[in-house]
């Protein structure tokens, strides 16, 4: 045994001696020694050139360090700072972390555990907030009583920022999502490709009557709902816009739902291209435009409307004038129009659209006493088919009539006729037409009154 302490075998090279009839009968071996000395100096260049910092603490309050690798010195400390005591290693690790350290290492105690494994931040010389991982072994003495914690503690902070930006990243993109979801735009991604293959569909595209997998699966393309007299504009405006290298355009063109109503949306979309300038994908947002174009279509109608009014003083122009014009509202179907006869005390049919014959003999009038003249008579508008009395609801039904606008014609306070509609598809009358068709009242009461007053005359 040399002076200068144990060797330890580090190559061995061994060569067999063999005897005449091929036996092995010795060995010569060749044994390359290491000192433990220079043992222990591998390993400590070993532990100081690597991330993680060697730690030897005693189970003491805030755990006084006896041993710590040189490399402590990448979180600004020095060794004597620790083996002084000058720094407790408790004293560096964050507050909001430190209880929880505690903590969770009493449990693995109590439980008889030999090591523990937990993250938490520390605090380096500088100030600055780092995340750590610990993996320390947990020493016992004979008795069993807990003396020291042997623990390697490495930086993981750029993992943990990585992991946390992910974290916002996700979080961003679900609350994005509960964005889309609830708003009024359905967001699309489509391929450059023929028929626009759909490679994303917000959830919202249930508001046009269709399920996600309906696009992305390839089942629906998203050209075959797009209406067949808009569809030749909308590439043309696609195509156009890609040649002029623009990044984004807009566009407006009727869609069909899934239930096979007819929509005006207006698609904003994103022009995307690839390192080269090939244009790969087209991101768009669809919104419903309908309301929207469906009030302008109103407003045109009401203007245009009274520029013919203004013209004519025949009664029955004017009847077919406000019937037409009013029938060009998707929806509104079936239009007729009752003027009060003084004579007969009676609400007489004078001109309608959209009613079989069969139907049209059994409104023709309302007698002053009928339910439905009461009503007209009261003067506010109905929009419930309640309007028609017990004998008249099997002719109603044979109809097909689902619902119904009755508007009085009111001329300085007296009723002079009503305004009828009604739809064969809408279960009710959306408001936006209720304020349409009032509007028309008030407007078109003011050429059929007088004229009919000096009918009356004559």
């Amino acid at each position: 045994m040399p002076k200068e302490g144990t060797y330890l075998g580090r190559n061995v090279v061994v060569s067999p001696i063999f005897s005449e009839d091929g036996k092995v009968i010795a060995a010569i071996g060749i044994v390359d020694l290491l000192s433990v000395l220079e043992m222990q100096e591998i390993i400590r260049t070993v532990v100081n050139n690597s991330p993680a910092v060697v730690f030897l603490w005693k189970n003491e309050e805030k755990w006084p360090s006896e041993f710590v690798s040189e490399n402590v010195v990448q979180f600004g400390y020095t060794v004597e700072d620790f083996i002084s005591g000058r720094v407790l290693y408790g004293d560096i690790i964050h507050p909001d972390d430190l209880k929880r350290v505690e903590d969770s290492l009493k449990e693995r105690i109590r439980r008889g555990e030999v090591d523990f494994n937990i993250e938490y931040r520390i605090f380096t010389k500088v100030g600055d907030l780092h995340w750590v991982n610990e993996r320390a072994f947990i020493q016992r003495s004979p008795d069993g009583k807990v003396t020291h914690f042997q623990g390697l503690v490495l930086d993981v902070t750029e993992r943990k920022e990585s992991e946390e930006a992910l974290r916002k990243s996700l979080e961003t993109q679900k609350l994005l999502r509960t964005i889309i979801n609830n708003s009024q735009a359905v967001a699309f991604l489509w391929e450059n490709k023929e028929n626009l293959p759909t490679v994303y569909v917000s959830e919202n595209i249930t508001k046009f009557g269709y399920r996600v997998e309906d696009f992305t699966s390839g089942k629906i393309p998203y050209n075959s709902i797009i209406h067949k007299d808009d569809i030749g504009p909308v590439i043309e405006t696609l195509k156009r816009n890609i040649a002029e290298k623009q990044d984004y355009f807009d566009v407006e063109y009727r869609i069909f739902t899934g239930d096979g109503k007819m929509l005006w949306v207006e698609e904003k979309t994103f022009i995307q291209r690839d390192e080269e300038g090939k244009v790969t994908h087209f991101q768009g947002l669809v919104v419903d435009i309908t309301e929207r174009k469906e009030a302008h279509k109103m407003l045109e109608i009401q203007r245009e409307l009274g520029k013919e009014l203004s013209t004519t003083w025949n009664l029955q122009t004017i009847l077919n004038l406000v019937l037409d014009s009013c029938l060009q509202i998707n929806g509104l179907d079936v239009g007729v129009i009752y003027l009060k006869d003084e004579l007969l005390d009676q609400l007489n049919l004078v001109s309608y659209r959209g009613i079989s014959l069969e139907f049209r003999e059994t409104v023709s009038r309302y007698k002053a006493d009928s339910l439905e003249a009461r009503q007209i008579l009261i003067g506010k508008p109905i929009y419930s088919l309640e309007f028609y009395s017990d004998t008249m609801v099997d002719a109603v039904k044979r109809e097909g009539i689902k619902s119904v606008a009755i508007i009085p014609l009111n001329y300085r306070g007296e009723i002079v006729g009503s305004l009828n509609f009604a739809s064969h598809t809408l279960d009710k009358i959306p408001w936006s037409i209720r304020n349409f068709i009032e509007s028309i009242a008030l407007q078109v009461v003011n050429y059929i009154a007088p004229v009919c007053i000096q009918a009356e005359l004559s």
